[in-house]
């Protein structure tokens, strides 16, 4: 038999061939894939920023010549033995409107992989400085920091209504502290501070845009619906922030609601049965209705505290220890979770925690453990998506102490930059499971001092809680 040398050439060399193309065909689908996973990676970390560390005229005129929210933070005073009050900002009681002190700020944040900070706005319906409130921070401080571009801003609109609790005299509370403005605002009020954010924030190059749209927050939805007057006229006023911003130059705006946990079935009541706005035939029921009625984007929570009050009221029925030990750890350390379950055997660390929240029962305060308080929110997180119908962003708090502000509920104790990190790393995971989020977690926050709940460096930590930010979302 002969063989055909030519032919069994030209077969070796289609097969070499063939090899390549399947060899490159792999490397691209490899690197596609690989592509495909870092973009599921990238993650957008962004802390709220509370404005009232300068001289504001308007609390001035209330409170008196200089005055800033660092008195109320240097008046803090410790409730019982090892209570930390007052916090002690490690650099110092700054001035938050002066640029090299906001550069600091900047600095540490975009070292620590935070990508955007979301200032709380404070417009108003009224004619003091023009409805305009604390914004020096954002205007004087921020936005003339010389490295102010390493970090993206966005505002959220705090348009609850202000009252006097710097700090509530004795026995006023939420309920019954004077009230200095009103967080309602009407249409006019409304397209001109709108029209504002457009013009002086929208525009600049690092505000925080969402596939290419302006990302504005809106706090309260009580009061924005009861400020221009109902579902529909909402809707109307929201249609026309919209074509406005899309005149500008953007896709759309990118429209956030605060998830306000507790309060949000109250809101839902007063508009129950209102007629949607582009089927008067159907009739609002339920949140995602609602939400979906308003043209709403998205939802995240500004602080834990609006879903956890019940624990800190003393009014919780289900305060049971945390039994999820994998959430803390546990699960790496068995020696951890052994010292937990006996008395006998536990740490001198953890005998000073369980120390202090006993003291804290003696002095008749109501103290919440960090890592239940934070297993209870992190466990509400899977049903919020469903219950308001929209895409949700994942939010970490890392903590909570009223006391400054003579608060009337709890406090939370043990938070620890350890606990923090925990739970950064358990949203980092939610987020790897929930791709229509975007990779985007909020915090609460940089620097609520009064509200025991900052990551701006103090005393006691230090750079730690962002040392954590940078250690879980930093790295991809």
């Amino acid at each position: 038999m002969k063989f055909n040398r030519r032919s069994l050439k030209g077969k070796a060399t289609a097969f070499v061939c063939l090899i390549v193309i399947l060899f490159l065909t792999t490397v691209s689908c490899n690197t596609q894939r690989s592509q495909n996973n870092q973009k599921q990676f990238d993650y957008t970390v962004a802390v709220y920023y509370w404005p009232n560390f300068h001289k504001d005229p308007y609390h001035q005129s209330k409170k008196g010549e200089g005055w800033t929210e660092w008195e109320i933070v240097k008046n803090g005073k410790p409730s019982f033995e090892g209570h930390y009050q007052p916090k002690g900002p490690l650099w110092g009681y700054r001035d938050e409107s002066d640029p090299k002190e906001m550069a600091r700020s900047i600095d540490a944040m975009a070292d620590a992989g935070i990508g955007a900070i979301i200032f709380d706005w404070y417009r108003y319906d009224d004619e003091i400085d023009g409805g305009i409130m604390i914004e020096e921070a954002l205007r004087k401080g921020f936005l003339k920091a010389p490295n102010r571009d390493r970090i993206k801003f966005a505002l959220m609109w705090a348009n609850h209504t202000y009252i006097d609790c710097h700090p509530f005299a004795p026995g006023d509370n939420f309920s019954n502290a004077p009230v200095w403005r009103k967080g309602e605002v009407g249409r006019a009020a409304f397209e001109r501070h709108t029209q504002d954010a457009i013009q002086s924030y929208f525009t600049l190059p690092n505000y925080w845009k969402i596939d290419g749209c302006p990302y504005f927050s809106i706090y309260d939805l009580d009061k924005l619906i009861s400020g221009l007057g109902n579902v529909a006229a909402t809707r109307a006023a929201l249609d026309d922030f919209r074509a406005r911003v899309k005149a500008a130059g953007f896709p759309d705006l990118y429209l956030n609601i605060v998830d306000q946990g507790l309060g949000l079935p109250q809101v839902l009541e007063k508009v129950k049965g209102q007629p949607w706005p582009d089927d008067p035939s159907r009739k609002i029921e339920t949140m995602p209705d609602l939400l979906k009625a308003l043209t709403v984007n998205s939802s995240t929570m500004y602080t834990w505290v609006h879903h956890l009050w019940p624990m800190l009221m003393n009014q919780d029925q289900a305060e049971q220890p945390v039994t999820n030990n994998k959430t803390f750890g546990f699960a790496d350390d068995p020696t951890a979770q052994a010292k937990t379950n006996s008395n006998s055997q536990k740490s001198g660390v953890e005998l000073k925690k369980a120390s202090l929240l006993e003291r804290a029962k003696v002095a008749g305060v109501v103290a919440v453990d960090y890592s239940e308080y934070g297993q209870r929110a992190i466990s509400i997180m899977d049903e919020r998506p469903s219950a308001l119908g929209v895409t949700y962003f994942p939010h970490v708090s890392m903590g909570w102490d009223g006391t400054p502000r003579n608060y009337s509920m709890g406090i939370v104790l043990n938070n620890t930059p350890e606990k923090w990190k925990k739970f950064l790393s358990q949203t980092k995971d939610w987020l790897d499971e929930h791709p229509e989020s975007k990779g985007i977690v909020t915090l609460n926050s940089w620097n609520e001092w009064v509200e025991g709940s900052y990551i701006e460096p103090d005393s006691v930590n230090g750079m730690s809680y962002l040392n954590a930010i940078k250690e879980v979302f930093g790295s991809k």
